[in-house]
């Protein structure tokens, strides 16, 4: 099978198993490699700031329904 076949076939599959596999290969490809220290540090201070800036109003979060629907809307 060639990565064009395979290609074709996952752009066949309708648009939620797209995104499970999707997330599946994320997942995947994230245990497949050592993380580097540094930007896992960097990514924790973020993800930090980004809680602070909600937790004092000044960011307002968006649903992840919301989010979704977006996301499909681009797959398509």
């Amino acid at each position: 099978m060639t990565l064009e076949n395979l290609e074709a076939e996952v752009l066949a599959l309708p648009q939620d198993s797209q995104v499970i596999l999707l997330s599946r290969l994320l997942k995947h490809l994230g245990q497949s490699r050592e993380n580097d220290a540094e930007v896992e540090l960097s990514w924790g201070e973020e993800a930090e700031r980004r809680d602070r800036e909600m937790d004092i109003g000044e960011v307002t979060g968006i649903p992840a329904e919301q989010v979704f629907h977006k996301i499909r809307g681009l797959l398509q």
